[in-house]
């Protein structure tokens, strides 16, 4: 015996749609999971600000401040935009939702 069921449409649109709204959520824990959280040094904002993850790697001809006594002792981990993270990494507000280096540097930086 075969057994047929109806579905309205309306019923069949609400479906679909809520499985489409909730379809994109499943990959959140993916997306926070993978390892492009950290800013990329080639990526174009930090090339502008002269964002290197190792302060002693930055070019001081282009970001001379870096070269003075008080830019020896800037790092991004005593910077007033830096919220501290794990693993030697933490939060930047320049960076939106990406990870500087604690002792990293770029030329955005300000006394905590």
């Amino acid at each position: 015996m075969k057994i047929q069921t109806k579905v309205a449409r309306r019923t069949f649109l609400r479906t679909a749609l809520a499985a489409s709204a909730v379809i994109p959520l499943a990959a959140i824990p993916l997306v926070l999971k993978a390892d492009n959280h950290r800013v990329d040094e080639a990526n174009p904002s930090a090339k502008a600000l002269g964002y290197r993850h190792d302060a002693a790697s930055v070019d001081t001809a282009k970001f001379p401040a870096r070269a003075t006594a008080d830019g020896k002792t800037q790092f991004c981990d005593n910077c007033k935009l830096y919220q501290a993270g794990d693993d030697g990494w933490g939060g930047c507000s320049i960076f939106p939702g990406k990870q500087v280096k604690g002792k990293g540097w770029c030329g955005a930086w300000m006394k905590a």
